[in-house]
């Protein structure tokens, strides 16, 4: 029977300015991810639920994946009849983390696909990352986006910018992957300037190529 991952992102109780309450996040991308297993489980496929982070709690000492699972058996009473199994991923403390040990883990269970579930302005980082593995199984990967976003400025209507992987192998990777990682410490306006300023950089290497 093929097999499925849905991997919820983690998302930390620590919750910095700018950024939209935890529980609120947190059941946005469990909603996404339990409509993606319910489907998937529809068809008769069995379906993991991967929950990553290991940041935690400066109010509860607990970490991130075992605060999310408590909060996934409260909102759900039914998991057994979608979710096979659920894994905690309780080491991951960033998204190359969560890339890398999802990816091992599918590979290790012989899955068929894996299906990532967070907000939609995460979404870009996962995408990036996953450019980057290097040991990448035979498997199909897909990145939804929940209906929300973790931070304020996201409900704005300004949505992320992804720029594929390609674009970092250019002539100069680490200063463009610098200049990506800024937008999501910036003010909307600000992300937009930027955003123009990457597109420009990489447009003249590759008119330069």
């Amino acid at each position: 029977m093929a097999k499925a991952i849905v991997s919820v992102y983690g998302y930390s109780e620590n919750i910095v300015p700018g950024n939209n309450p935890w529980e609120q996040v947190v059941s946005d991308r469990f909603d996404g991810a339990v409509g993606i297993a319910r489907f998937l489980k529809s068809h008769n496929i069995d379906v993991d639920m991967y929950i990553s982070g290991g940041t935690v709690s400066n109010k509860t000492g607990k970490v991130e994946a075992d605060a999310m699972h408590d909060l996934l058996k409260k909102r759900y009473t039914n998991l057994e009849k979608i979710i096979d199994e659920v894994v905690l991923d309780k080491e991951s403390k960033n998204t190359q983390d969560n890339v890398n040990k999802i990816s091992s883990y599918a590979k290790g269970v012989g899955a068929d696909s894996v299906f990532g579930v967070s907000s939609r302005d995460h979404v870009g980082r996962i995408i990036t990352q996953l450019g980057y593995l290097t040991d990448l199984p035979d498997l199909t990967i897909g990145v939804f986006a929940s209906k929300g976003s973790y931070s304020i400025n996201g409900s704005n209507g300004i949505q992320p910018m992804i720029l594929e992987p390609p674009f970092f192998g250019q002539d100069n990777p680490k200063e463009l992957q610098g200049m990506y990682s800024k937008l999501f410490k910036l003010t909307p306006y600000q992300k937009v300037e930027v955003g123009r300023e990457i597109v420009k950089r990489v447009d003249s290497n590759s008119n330069t190529k």
